[in-house]
């Protein structure tokens, strides 16, 4: 198994990937509206852009699982964005002190 710090690094790349992706799809979308041909390849492109976007913001949300302290439970280890992409990951539980190994493989709390 991964540690927290391989799963909180592929959280942030996946979800900062889906950002990239939403904001890719919605520049298409403007871009139908001062086009005046060729609707149909800007749909389809902007389609599978929303679809890598989805696939990426579903698998990032897997990765929060594993993102916890091994001694309460609490979730509060990561600190996120204002978007929701993961910022950073704390070595300390703020809820009841511990210390946590990041590096640490996470089937061995």
């Amino acid at each position: 198994m991964k540690s927290r710090r391989e799963y909180f690094r592929l959280r942030r790349a996946l979800l900062f990937g889906a950002f990239v992706l939403y904001a890719f799809s919605f520049f298409l979308l403007e871009l139908c509206f001062i086009v005046k041909g060729g609707y149909a390849t800007i749909f389809v492109i902007m389609s599978i852009a929303l679809m890598f976007a989805v696939l990426c913001h579903i698998m990032g949300g897997r990765n929060r699982e594993f993102l916890f302290c091994p001694q309460c439970g609490s979730k509060k280890i990561v600190k996120n964005t204002l978007f929701g992409i993961p910022a950073e990951i704390t070595c300390d539980c703020p809820d009841c002190g511990a210390k946590i190994d990041l590096d640490k493989p996470v089937n061995k709390d």
